[in-house]
């Protein structure tokens, strides 16, 4: 199409924006460019949830030796990376962004005098700005608009209690100050830590009305309300490209667990709780059995990741979706069977 530019480049993570080395950090993209915007899509299934119409830009910097472009932004937004596979790409490319810069110009000038285009408009705004919880989503369905009104006093509770740390400065660096962002991770601990016990008392509770076994419940929504946090920041990781951070967190999430969550309040117990005597009413309720399977699930996956190069691919997901759904059936058949 005539006045467009299609091509790939890579881009740098926001999360890598402050190292000097960064062997992830750079994400393929596929990028076009007009005379009035500039728009990005990832290289992966699904690439238009995750599109981004960059704001309006105004100066560029070009690194030639390192075939880096960086976008200035105004005070308060990020700043873009990007590199080109080629010399003569980024020197296209450059080019292209000077036309669309003074594109950006025309638009505002049309804007300023009363003449614009409302789609000129729209297609220039940024798509990264963060909306606050307790902000009203514009445009949402009649579902969306009901659950909002619906965790809005929880939604209110963890806005005013958590600070946020996504303001960033004019280099599109974090401006969050270190005591800012370690409050911000306590906060959000304690409030898994209340979620995770309101959630165990009522499936206590559940349990205890339902006539369930305490074994049954553990295995089954227990087990997987405590991993959903897990699961929701794993997803996010691998959604942005950090497919090691999103395998690193599943294993050293349960690893916590075990080590943590359950070595603490055991040592904990059986200091204090007990004079620091021996306790001998543990009950052997299919505990080795267990052990044994997570010993197994765990060499499986070892050997499967061994045997693909240590590339996830989606039948690794659907086998071990398999393999939980046979845990699930064996460890409630060692309870009722």
């Amino acid at each position: 199409v005539e006045g467009r530019l299609s091509c790939f480049m890579w881009q740098r993570s926001y999360f890598y924006n402050k190292a000097r080395m960064a062997t992830h950090g750079w994400h393929l993209r596929w990028f076009t460019l007009t005379n009035h915007k500039m728009v990005s899509v990832p290289d992966r299934t699904d690439f238009e949830k995750h599109r981004i119409v960059y704001p309006p830009f105004t100066e560029v910097s070009v690194d030639e030796a390192r075939l880096i472009i960086r976008i200035e932004n105004e005070v308060g937004k990020r700043n873009f990376y990007i590199m080109a596979p080629s010399a003569e790409i980024l020197a296209t490319v450059v080019q292209k962004m000077d036309d669309t810069m003074q594109g950006h110009e025309e638009v505002e000038r049309r804007a300023t005098n009363g003449t614009g285009d409302s789609e000129d408009l729209d297609a220039t705004e940024a798509a990264e700005d963060h909306v606050p919880l307790i902000e009203l989503p514009v445009g949402g369905s009649n579902m969306e608009i009901a659950l909002f009104f619906l965790l809005f006093p929880l939604r209110y509770l963890i806005h005013h209690t958590i600070p946020d740390v996504r303001t960033l400065d004019h280099h599109g660096n974090p401006t969050a100050t270190l005591p800012k962002a370690l409050l911000a991770s306590t906060s959000c601990l304690v409030w898994l830590i209340v979620g995770s016990y309101i959630m165990v008392a009522s499936l206590e509770a559940l349990a205890a009305l339902m006539d369930i076994p305490d074994a049954v419940v553990g295995v089954t929504v227990s087990a997987a309300g405590t991993s959903l946090p897990n699961y929701v920041a794993s997803r996010v990781a691998a959604q942005n490209g950090f497919g090691n951070m999103a395998v690193s967190n599943a294993f050293g999430s349960n690893t916590f667990n075990i080590m943590v969550g359950l070595g603490l309040p055991w040592m904990l117990y059986t200091s204090i709780g007990t004079g620091f005597q021996p306790y001998h009413g543990l009950r052997d309720e299919g505990i080795l059995q267990s052990v044994i399977v997570m010993a197994s699930v765990l060499m499986v996956f070892v050997v499967l990741v061994s045997l693909s190069k240590f590339l996830l691919y989606r039948w690794h997901g659907i086998v071990f979706v398999m393999m939980y759904a046979g845990y699930l059936a064996f460890a409630i058949g060692q309870v009722y069977l």
